[in-house]
């Protein structure tokens, strides 16, 4: 039997996009006995979705050692995000795991199948917050926020300009900031 899926109608939609991502993953999976790898994670994990959901954001794809989250801006305010990664700094600050955040701030086609029960999240804003999280990484900064993020943020979260940056799949440099 052949089971019919219909898909949500996409939708545009202004959001807050964050990733975040365990640094140094690889080596500190091959250190860790599988049981104390999955109680690291979980529990990692458990706290972010937490922070998250408590701010009216959603996990939108588990990554293995990072997850992408999404607050719809009709459903938040910048305040309220300022809290949420306040709230995942502080996590940042236990060094269990270490892990990077990249906030962005961006117009997405949400849409999905319903009978898988998900939305995906789609276009050009995703493929840069990602890009942005690999900017992070090669950096070395923990925390970092994109241009349209810290405009929308405003002064709840103090910030240094990093500078302007090429990414890969983008025709203008994108300016980057850490989160101070």
């Amino acid at each position: 039997m052949v089971t019919q899926r219909t898909l949500h109608q996409i939708e545009n939609v202004s959001c807050w996009l964050l990733v975040a991502d365990i640094h140094n993953f690889t080596p500190l999976s091959s250190s860790l006995e599988t049981e104390s790898l999955e109680a690291l994670l979980g529990s990692w994990i458990s706290a972010c979705k937490e922070i998250i959901e408590n701010h009216h954001g959603l996990i939108n794809k588990y990554l293995g050692d990072g997850f992408l989250a999404y607050w719809r801006e009709e459903d938040t305010n910048a305040e309220e995000i300022a809290s949420a990664l306040s709230a995942l700094r502080e996590i940042q600050c236990r060094n269990a795991p270490e892990f990077r955040i990249v906030l962005h701030f961006g117009s997405v086609a949400i849409g999905g199948i319903a009978a898988m029960g998900e939305e995906s999240l789609m276009g050009k804003e995703v493929n840069l917050v990602f890009r942005l999280e690999n900017l992070a990484r090669s950096l070395g900064e923990a925390c970092g926020l994109s241009e349209p993020a810290r405009l929308n943020l405003g002064d709840f979260v103090p910030v240094r300009f990093l500078s302007e940056h090429e990414l890969k799949g983008f025709e203008k440099r994108r300016a980057f900031y850490a989160v101070s």
